[in-house]
């Protein structure tokens, strides 16, 4: 996954079940899986992102029908 903005990489140690991990590898078709947890927190993120987004719009009266 390439990004035009440079990523500043921390080392962090997780306890989490590898199995998980090999196939969130698999499903997401990564190279690594460092690559697959860094796309899958990238993807929660921005998906926390549009959620606030169409909160703030239904708070305006946007989209009420769908909500």
């Amino acid at each position: 996954m390439v990004k035009a903005e440079a990523q500043r990489l921390d080392r962090k140690n997780f306890i989490v079940d590898g199995s998980k991990v090999k196939r969130l590898k698999r499903v997401l078709r990564t190279s690594s899986e460092s690559e697959a947890i860094r796309v899958a927190v990238d993807r929660a993120l921005n998906a926390e992102e549009a959620i606030a987004a169409l909160e703030r719009l239904a708070v305006m009266g946007f989209w009420l029908e769908y909500v």
